[in-house]
C-alpha cells in the first residue's frame, strides 16, 4: 500500500481546492492511503512513502491528473 502525505497551506483556498481534488482522485485507488497535514503558508508538498515528489512547475501547481499519475508511478517498497 502506498502512503501519501500531503502538506498544504492552512490559508490558501486555491491550494486547499487543489488538495481536495487530488485526494478525491487518489481515494479511487484502494491501495493508496492519503493523509493531509497542515503545512506552512504557501506550502503544497506531497510525499509518497517518504519520497518527496514534484508538485510545481515554477510557480504553477501541477494539474491533478498528472500529479495523480506521478504518484501512482512511484514504486512501493517491498
Amino acid at each position: 500500500m502506498k502512503r501519501v502525505t500531503i502538506h498544504r497551506c492552512p490559508v490558501c483556498s486555491s491550494i486547499g481546492a487543489h488538495t481536495d481534488q487530488l485526494v478525491a482522485e487518489l481515494r479511487k485507488d484502494p491501495d493508496v492511503r492519503v493523509t493531509i497535514e497542515q503545512g506552512e503558508k504557501g506550502e503544497f508538498t506531497v510525499e509518497v512513502d517518504g519520497r518527496l515528489i514534484p508538485t510545481r512547475r515554477g510557480d504553477e501547481l501541477i494539474d491533478v491528473p498528472e500529479l495523480a499519475a506521478e504518484i501512482h508511478e512511484v514504486e512501493t517498497p517491498v
